[in-house]
């Protein structure tokens, strides 16, 4: 397969533009409202497992129901595509990095992601999550040999100044969980350490998923990565979990279900499609307003703190990424 000349990062040009120059504008607009309902579907995926964690379950244990919840719908979805002869040949090549690339999003960012939730705010947790185009400019940088310029650099460094001001302002909240021994973090420190590592873990996922989109599809991709992370998750639970913990009581088998579908296989599948219509640049400025929501679900359902710090916090985040998405004259190089 030939290599994009124009990787996807979130401060270069357009990838479906330049993909395809005269694309409809209809077509764009489809692509925009994909990758904005997959921003808000997975923004309240945090507020859902905050109220599993009121029953006591487990990060394995909860993970492991999601995913189980969620393969037979990509399952199904493979078997559609089989029967309605749309099935792509998958080349070694694009196997091994859609197996690659499920391991990076849907199990390790998964599993990162649901620890760092044990110890931070819903809120902190989903504007750390969403510095991931950054994240994905900076492997850009590093790997795909995409220029940056001074205003992309200043754009980076006012999001992360963002998330230091909210991390100042959550130092007193707790969740009551205790970090493990081995480690020599406060809890907030820790979660959102956990939780930056599944952001880098996300970004990698953005950042090399476009050209193997375009190549397979956005549904055989995304249910192909999701069967190579539900069984990397299988195996998890097999080392380290115990069979018996899957009891638990019934609302974490809906809190699971709605966070496999609702929060997981709609979101996956429309972040696919609109990597595919629009390019990951644009896919990734949209899910800027994730954030948005989480905060507001986080107060009025979870209860947890929203002072004008966070307010002015989550602002300069999702500014500075937007900010970062216009920045699109490359001129000069780090």
């Amino acid at each position: 397969m030939r290599r994009s000349s124009s990787a996807p990062t979130p401060c270069t040009q357009d990838q479906g533009a330049q993909a395809h120059p005269h694309q409809p504008h209809n077509l764009s607009r489809y692509g925009f409202w994909l990758a904005l309902g997959a921003a808000s579907l997975f923004s309240i995926k945090a507020i859902f497992i905050k109220l599993a964690y009121r029953y006591g379950v487990d990060v394995e244990t909860f993970i492991l129901l999601r995913m189980s919840l969620a393969l037979p719908f990509y399952l199904a979805i493979l078997a559609l595509l089989y029967r309605q002869n749309q099935w792509r040949p998958v080349s070694h090549r694009n196997l091994i990095l859609t197996i690659v690339l499920g391991l990076c999003s849907y199990y390790l960012a998964s599993f990162l992601d649901l620890h760092g939730l044990r110890y931070i705010s819903a809120n902190f947790e989903r504007l750390i999550i969403y510095l991931y185009p950054t994240l994905v400019l900076i492997l850009g940088w590093m790997f795909l040999g995409k220029r940056t310029t001074w205003r992309q650099q200043l754009c980076i460094a006012a999001a992360y100044c963002g998330i230091l001001l909210i991390y100042w302002q959550d130092q007193n909240f707790s969740t009551g969980v205790a970090t493990p021994d081995w480690v020599a973090l406060d809890g907030v420190s820790w979660g959102a350490l956990l939780t930056f590592a599944s952001a880098l873990s996300f970004a990698l996922y953005v950042a090399f998923s476009e050209n193997v989109i375009k190549t397979l599809g956005a549904r055989q991709f995304t249910a192909l990565a999701m069967l190579a992370a539900s069984g990397a998750i299988t195996m998890h639970f097999a080392i380290r979990g115990d069979w018996s913990r899957l009891e638990q009581p019934l609302p974490v088998y809906g809190y699971a279900l709605a966070v496999a579908f609702l929060c997981t296989v709609i979101p996956s599948l429309m972040m696919s499609a609109a990597i595919q219509k629009i390019g990951a640049a644009t896919t990734g400025a949209i899910g800027t307003s994730g954030p948005v929501i989480t905060l507001i679900a986080a107060a009025l359902i979870l209860g947890e703190p929203f002072t004008p710090f966070h307010l002015m916090g989550m602002a300069i985040i999702i500014s500075s990424l937007l900010f970062l998405k216009q920045a699109t004259t490359p001129q000069k190089r780090w």
